[in-house]
């Protein structure tokens, strides 16, 4: 390689074409031409290098690219030229074409910084980091009672009709259930993949806050749930002009507000009943992973319909801040069980939260045994019935579920009392039944007698635990 000074690219460059207003256009074209003179050209992104051989492209743009975050770059070079490329463009996404050339041939490579799906500020790292927040967010709220009244929440089958909030909040909104986003909303529940649209919207929601009266794209959020909208800010971000007007016409945050004792006790509730510093030290000595924060976002609107969702803070490889955000329900149709004993409800509950905490830690051991995994359950019908199948398609899907869900069950032995232990895993067993993973508690059994006397971790005995099942056959 040439012993040339690199060419830093400050993005005083031309317009190719842009997309959405921010910092820098996303996409820019470089005013000039790097020189091959041995059809070679590298790229060294990340933690990744790659040479490109310009007779075995087969194309005549080439595109490689490296996920952007605050101080990262790329380089592009050839024996004679260098280039130097930093990502200025956070949160954004940002491409840039160059032209290289050799006497055999000419080739467009387009360089690309994948957008960001979180942007931490130092002050939020420091003050989040090592513990556990409950919270109700307002903007998470108002896109529940939007989903609330609209055709999109009875779909799911997991939202709450007779609590004295749902009643309130249908007779505050529903003088606007023909507000035009409602109505919006409603097509897309017919027209659409409904549980996209439901997920693209209430999850995305937590990445504005409002300032004043007007909706914020500003915090550490900066997508959530990967729909089919291909902007950041997903499904949210797109109708932000309806969401603002409907939030404006129903006096929404003087709902918030005449709320904010009711939210606030169901916050302390919430974190009453989910000891997550504890199943988060359990998995942490279970498994090699390490995460940072986490926060759980709810609404007294969901009675289901969970998910989890991981956002870091530098590369994805060596990440200096990782939080996990999980979406679920409050404590209410719980406390409802008025005939269940306080830690009885601490354990069911925790089955909520413990099973989409899990997955960050299970899903990365089961990558390493996938040949195992796939070997086990190649008959899929075995495992899981067609109902199932439908939200857990693939083996990865189908053996994970079964995994986290197991795990629970271990936990809850090296946790409660032997007596409380038992109901709570009779209650996981006949819930995953009626989900229809079928070999359940064989699968679970398997887990609890391996795992009874071990003296290493969960992930040391991993790969004994997949051969282990191939028993139930």
């Amino acid at each position: 390689m040439s012993n040339r000074r690199p060419t830093l690219i400050a993005f005083l460059l031309l317009p190719f074409f842009g997309v959405q207003a921010q910092n820098t256009p996303a996409h820019l074209a470089y005013d000039g031409m790097l020189w091959s003179p041995n059809d070679t050209f590298y790229v060294k992104g990340g933690n990744w290098e790659k040479a490109w051989a310009f007779t075995t492209t087969q194309k005549d743009t080439i595109d490689l690219g490296t996920d952007g975050f605050p101080g990262q770059n790329m380089k592009v070079w050839t024996t004679s030229d260098t280039l130097l490329v930093p990502y200025v463009n956070a949160p954004y996404e940002q491409w840039l074409y160059l032209k290289i050339a050799s006497a055999r041939d000419t080739t467009v490579y387009r360089l690309r910084f994948n957008e960001q799906a979180s942007a931490y500020p130092d002050a939020y790292i420091q003050q989040r980091k090592g513990k556990v927040v409950y919270t109700i967010p307002a903007v998470y709220e108002l896109a529940n009672i939007i989903l609330y009244m609209t055709d999109l929440a009875p779909k799911t089958g997991n939202y709450p009709t007779q609590t004295a909030y749902s009643q309130e909040v249908r007779a505050h909104f529903s003088p606007y259930k023909n507000h035009p986003l409602i109505r919006l909303l409603n097509k897309k529940c017919l027209e659409d993949d409904y549980w996209s649209t439901y997920y693209g919207f209430r999850e995305n929601s937590i990445c504005f806050d409002f300032e004043g009266a007007l909706l914020s794209f500003n915090t550490p959020y900066k997508q959530v749930y990967w729909d089919n909208t291909d902007v950041l800010g997903g499904q949210f971000r797109n109708l932000l002009f309806l969401v603002q007007d409907f939030a404006d016409q129903s006096g929404f945050r003087d709902f918030y507000a005449a709320h904010h004792a009711y939210y606030t006790q169901l916050e302390k509730r919430e974190a009453a009943l989910l000891p997550v510093e504890a199943m988060w030290k359990w998995l942490e000595t279970a498994f090699p992973q390490r995460k940072d924060a986490y926060k759980i976002v709810f609404s007294p609107l969901i009675d289901g319909s969970h998910s989890t969702q991981q956002f870091h803070k530098g590369s994805f490889q060596n990440p200096s801040f990782q939080e996990c955000v999980m979406f679920i329900n409050s404590t209410e149709a719980m406390d409802a069980r008025t005939e269940y004993p306080e830690k009885l409800k601490e354990g069911l509950m925790s089955g909520i939260v413990f099973t989409e905490i899990d997955h960050n830690y299970v899903n990365d051991a089961t990558r390493q045994h996938m040949d195992a995994v796939h070997a086990l359950m190649t008959d899929k019908n075995f495992w899981a019935t067609p109902a199932a199948q439908k939200n857990y398609a693939n083996t990865f899907a189908i053996f994970n579920e079964y995994m986290t869900h197991a795990l629970f069950c271990l936990y809850v032995t090296e946790t409660y009392d032997k007596e409380l232990a038992q109901q709570i895993i009779e209650k996981r067993v006949a819930l995953m039944d009626r989900r229809g993973f079928v070999q359940f508690k064989p699968f679970m059994d398997i887990l609890l007698e391996q795992m009874a006397h071990r003296k290493g971790t969960v992930y040391a005995a991993y790969g004994e635990v997949v051969a282990r099942m191939k028993s139930i056959r």
